[in-house]
């Protein structure tokens, strides 16, 4: 499938290094990851659109579509699911023809976007790639994505991602107690969370 040129109304970037990102993604993510990097993408994108921020939408689309690819190798990690999937989307996306200084700035938001707290300061990729997961995971700021959220979904739909994604999630806590997957689950409640989201609302998907 080529990379679509818009998603709902939202520009997608056509570059060839954005392209290249769209296909090892579709070869490498199970349906329910690839599905909700899109929607990060897309909720991230209306944000920084709604909040005036300028941001580099290849940076956004391709953090966005390899930030949790490192879910998807867990066995394999050494480190937790995000600085190993942050390590290795830089190390892809320099070989796909990307400049460093950009690729670490893809490095840098996947990293961060399972911190406790992000930023502006940590860069407004990054902080997009946060508030958007927040959102498709939680419905943390779902009143955001109010007008691109029917578009969105009937073209990327959630389907079962709760559940896969949580058993994920808790796949990690167990085999890394000291990474951010337990803290969301254990700290934060993450299964209580997205059990009350917005989400849930059969409507919405």
């Amino acid at each position: 499938m080529p990379v679509p040129r818009q998603i709902a109304g939202i520009a997608v970037p056509g570059d060839e290094v954005s392209a290249a990102t769209w296909r090892y993604a579709q070869r490498t993510l199970p349906r329910y990851l690839l599905l909700h990097s899109v929607r990060s993408y897309c909720w991230g994108a209306t944000i920084g659109v709604g909040e005036g921020w300028a941001f580099d939408r290849q940076v956004l689309w391709t953090a966005s579509l390899l930030h949790d690819q490192g879910l998807t190798t867990l066995p394999r990690n050494v480190d937790c699911f995000e600085v190993a999937g942050g390590a290795r989307a830089r190390r892809w996306l320099e070989r796909a023809g990307m400049a460093p200084a950009a690729a670490g700035t893809v490095e840098r938001a996947i990293v961060l976007h399972m911190q406790a707290t992000v930023t502006l300061d940590d860069g407004v990729e990054a902080l997009l790639l946060d508030r958007a997961t927040s959102i498709d995971v939680r419905g943390a700021g779902f009143e955001l994505i109010d007008a691109v959220r029917p578009g969105v979904v009937r073209d990327y739909p959630r389907g079962d991602f709760d559940r896969h994604f949580l058993a994920a999630i808790q796949r990690e806590a167990a085999q890394r107690p000291d990474c951010q997957s337990a803290r969301l689950l254990n700290e934060t409640g993450l299964a209580d969370w997205m059990a009350r989201s917005p989400w849930r609302t059969t409507s919405h998907y």
